[in-house]
This record gives C-alpha cells, sequence and structure tokens, in this order.
C-alpha cells in the first residue's frame, strides 16, 4: 500500500505483569514527519549434498527510527527517564529586574530508558480508494535523539528530533507488530488509541 503522509504518533508505558501486557500513561510522540520499522531476522542453513539443503529465517525484532518536529517534555519523561530540575534565575529587562523560576530536564548517567508501546497511522492509497494503515510495535525502546544545532545564514536550515532503538516481541504473544487498514482517519485514530489503551 503506497503511503504517502504520517500522522498521530502515540506512545504509551510498556507494563508487563507476569505474562499480562498493559499500557499506561498514553501520549503523543510529538508532531510526526517520518517513521521506520526495519526487521532483524535470525537465519540458518544448512548444507548437505554439497547444496544448500533447508533454509529457515525468523523475525526476531527490529529497528524503528521516529522523527517528530519535536518530542514533548513528558514524552522524553516516558520514554528516556528525563528528570525535571527547577532553577530560580534573576535578569534584567530593560530597568527591571525580574526573578523566575524555570524547569529543565535532565538526562544522566543513570537514567534508563522505558519499554513503550508505539502507534501511528499512515493515509495511503489502496486500489484507488484513500485508506488508513494504522501500524502498532508492541514493544519498543528508544534512545534519546542527538542534539544538533546550526547557525543561520543565507538559508534556514531546520533541526528536528529523530530518536532510534529496537523493538522486540510482545511478552504476552511473542508479537512484533500489527497492522489495520482503517476507512476512515477518526477510525484510525481510535485505533491508535484502542492499542495504547489500559486494559
Amino acid at each position: 500500500m503506497p503511503a504517502f503522509d504520517l500522522r498521530g504518533v502515540k506512545v504509551a508505558k510498556y507494563v508487563n505483569t507476569n505474562g499480562v501486557v498493559t499500557y499506561t500513561n498514553r501520549q503523543s510522540a510529538g508532531d510526526a514527519m517520518s517513521a521506520s520499522l526495519e526487521l532483524r531476522f535470525a537465519e540458518g542453513r544448512l548444507y548437505a549434498e554439497s547444496s544448500l539443503a533447508e533454509y529457515i529465517r525468523k523475525a526476531t525484532g527490529g529497528t524503528v527510527s521516529l522523527g517528530v518536529k519535536y518530542i514533548p517534555d513528558a514524552a522524553k519523561k516516558l520514554m528516556f527517564g528525563m528528570t525535571e530540575k527547577t532553577r530560580t534565575i534573576t535578569y534584567t529587562e530593560g530597568t527591571t529586574e525580574i526573578t523566575k523560576t524555570v524547569t529543565s530536564l535532565q538526562l544522566g548517567a543513570k537514567s534508563q530508558s522505558s519499554y513503550v508501546g508505539l502507534a501511528f497511522y499512515a493515509p495511503d492509497m489502496v486500489d484507488g480508494a484513500e485508506k488508513y494503515t494504522a501500524v502498532f510495535a508492541m514493544k519498543v525502546l528508544f534512545g534519546p535523539p542527538p542534539k544538533s544545532f546550526q547557525t543561520v545564514s543565507d538559508s534556514i536550515s531546520f533541526q528536528t528530533d529523530v530518536t532510534a532503538g529496537e523493538f522486540l516481541a510482545s511478552d504476552a504473544d511473542k508479537m512484533l507488530f500489527d497492522f489495520a487498514v482503517c476507512d476512515s482517519e477518526e477510525e484510525a485514530k481510535a485505533w491508535v488509541d484502542a492499542v495504547l489503551a489500559s486494559s
């Protein structure tokens, strides 16, 4: 199915309770720009009589790359284990002295990313009709995105967040991801919310 857009990227905390998987704290991961899931395989080859006699290939997980306009603070705390820190600062604007409390997010050597469920939908064309393919990766571990900054020159180059990670099989049923073809955007949004709902 030829997808031509990407929307509605959401994550939720992956919770495994004795093999029963639920999701909590569903939220936006940012305004969608790009998403890529690439499978990884375990392979085996058996040679007999000087030729390949048997071949087996099984999906074991994969890599995921997610690009968004920016990752909201709540999602950074959920996905990357970032923590808040507040500082009181004083500065002068004109002749007025201003005291303000500023909240920042910290990432440290002991910060630990959490497994999340990842879901989004993509408008596409199916036999000449516009549909919406919804995607759900059940167990994903992202790493914090690199930060890149560039001074303004004759042309403006936007620097956006791209985070990458690994997706694994769910502890509940060993599934890796799920696809659904929806007839409307409202249906796709509801499907995304449903798969990341607490249950």
